[in-house]
């Protein structure tokens, strides 16, 4: 295939808003791809040419991309971008400057140009990129350039997720888009989009013998929440507690000489902790994927941090002194493979006996505090003792249940209250739009359109305004520089939104909210027509909390969660 039939696509894609029409036009473009070139497109359609946790990025701001156009043009940069800047969308600029070419590039030759222009990294990488760039814009038709600009500048945007990408696979590869969780479990195990659709091309049997990779992150098991011990101990009866720390949730893998530390959107962060990959090598000795919580703890008393402590650490080069004065422990709570055995599929009892017969205390890391609950008053005592010792809650676990890479289930019951008459729990939301602000927000966002996550339908549901609880440098500094980015003229695909705000965002940034409880709305579409005919779910009194940068859009609340939790005020 010749990127520029890839590219058609692409734009008949990013027109449409129907999921079901998505998942067909994707099932035909899969069907018209070669063997080879399935695994590189489906990379494509994500806007990468490696799966995430590689950490390949090209690392070509818009500017740049901009010279890189300007120099396969021969024209002068300056014009170029003031050109951008008026349209506001390079791909736009470059489809109306660059001359229309018969044919196409191999949609091959333009992958392998975009994972030199990405490996390439050091003195002078700069320009190589800027060079490479330009001279495959000089070979692309105007089609072709807009999305070889939009990928290399991060924004694809074509409202396109991984379960539906998941959905065509099956639908193109095997016949049947029921058969998406074959593929679902593949990808939860592996994380790898592209070793999937190679798979998949070798039928069902080469997806159902799927197994864990050290090196290869699995995509981490989820709770579901109860907002009650006695609606826990009625769900789960006899069981496994542990504290529920709030720190960073990590995963851990060792092949015997190599590590990787994964965080919880698959992203490679091992330069991040040094001093706990120190001790785990001193102690850990046998191959092995462990999973636990990174937390901060205050040099001087001990006592534990909360997780923003931890996000001091996300630098690229991270120093003694940062490691001195934010020193981390982490506390082991799965143990998932070790010295060649998975132990997914062992029940949680068998897998927590691996784990503290394999993971001794130490200085830097221990097994988390874990006790056995037969009763409400055991459960009240040990959530009571986890926030003694600044903890946030407990994890509530079925003894007898195993490991569901990927999946939310209750399996895992979170147990955690919140204060003053508000909601039993937090929730995790996106942010998708927003309304400019007046007076004092004068110039700035004013509030905040929010949604939830519908798995199903892989798509955005929205739930609230969110307008309380920022700081003046939350308003005119940190929510700019994390929203702007993410602004397109129109709303994403994947959100289902009845409001109209001033500004709409590509789903990407996740915040932490409370509110006081949740009611029938008209105006959202969370969980719409679930619970009534007609009403969605919304926030009353939301207030933003902290920002979820370790967590990914996908793994916000999500509207059935709200359902639950809407029904749950009134037991």
């Amino acid at each position: 295939m010749t990127f520029k039939r890839f590219a058609e696509y692409l734009a008949r894609i990013e027109a449409e808003s129907g999921r079901l029409e998505i998942i067909r036009m994707l099932s035909e473009l899969f069907s018209e791809l070669s063997p080879e070139e399935l695994p590189k497109a489906v990379l494509l359609l994500t806007g990468r040419v490696a799966p995430e946790f590689l950490g390949l990025e090209f690392g070509v701001a818009e500017k740049e991309a901009a010279k890189a156009l300007a120099l396969a043009l021969g024209a002068d940069e300056g014009e170029v971008w003031k050109r951008v800047r008026e349209v506001g969308d390079l791909g736009r600029v470059a489809e109306e400057l660059l001359p229309e070419r018969e044919g196409g590039i191999p949609l091959l030759e333009v992958y392998q140009e975009l994972l030199a222009l990405a490996q390439d990294s050091g003195p002078g990488s700069q320009l190589r990129k800027r060079e490479r760039l330009a001279a495959l814009l000089k070979r692309a038709s105007p089609l072709e350039a807009v999305y070889i600009l939009r990928i290399v500048t991060g924004r694809l945007r074509l409202g396109v997720g991984e379960a539906t990408i998941l959905e065509a696979l099956a639908q193109a590869v095997l016949g049947d888009r029921g058969k998406r969780p074959l593929l679902e479990r593949a990808y939860n195990l592996t994380s790898d989009l592209a070793y999937v659709a190679e798979l998949a091309l070798k039928g069902e049997e080469a997806l159902a013998q799927v197994q864990v990779q050290v090196g290869k992150p699995i995509r981490m098991m989820l709770a579901e929440r109860l907002p009650s011990p006695e609606m826990i101990m009625k769900k789960l009866g006899r069981h496994i507690a542990e504290y529920k720390y709030d720190g960073e949730r990590i995963q851990v893998h060792y092949d015997g000489e190599r590590f990787w530390i994964y965080s919880r959107r698959i992203e490679n962060i091992t330069h991040q902790y040094p001093d706990l990959l120190e001790a785990f090598r001193e102690h850990l000795k046998k191959p092995y994927i462990l999973e636990a919580e990174a937390v901060v703890h205050d040099p001087v008393t001990g006592e534990p941090l909360p997780f923003q402590y931890v996000l001091n650490r996300k630098v690229k080069h991270l120093t003694e002194a940062l490691m001195e004065r934010y020193p981390v422990r982490a506390y082991v709570f799965e143990l998932l493979y070790l010295d060649g055995e998975p132990l997914l599929d062992l029940p949680l009892v068998e897998r927590r006996k691996r784990l503290e017969s394999f993971v001794p205390p130490s200085e830097r890391f221990e097994p988390s505090t874990a006790r056995w609950i037969e009763t409400v008053e055991e459960l009240e005592a040990f959530y009571e003792e986890a926030l003694e010792v600044g903890d946030e809650g407990l994890m509530c676990k079925k003894p007898d249940g195993n490991y569901e890479a990927g999946k939310r289930g209750f399996k895992w019951v979170k147990f955690k209250r919140a204060a003053g008459g508000r909601l039993a729990d937090t929730l995790d939301v996106v942010v998708v739009g927003a309304w400019w602000g007046r007076g004092r927000r004068s110039g700035t966002y004013g509030s905040l359109l929010v949604a939830t996550y519908n798995p199903e339908e892989d798509r955005f549901e929205t739930v609230s305004k969110v307008g309380s609880g920022f700081t003046d440098e939350d308003l005119q500094k940190i929510l700019p520089q994390r929203l702007d980015p993410l602004r397109r003229e129109e709303p994403s695909p994947r959100v289902w939104a009845l409001l109209e705000p001033d500004v709409w965002f590509e789903p990407g940034l996740v915040i932490e909210v409370e509110a006081q409880e949740i009611t029938l709305s008209p105006n959202h579409t969370c969980a719409y027509g679930k619970v009534k005919e007609g009403r969605g779910l919304a926030l009353r009194f939301p207030r933003f909390l902290r920002y979820r940068d370790d967590k990914k859009p996908e793994e916000a609340t999500t509207s059935q969660e709200v359902v639950e939790l809407y029904r749950m005020q009134w037991k």
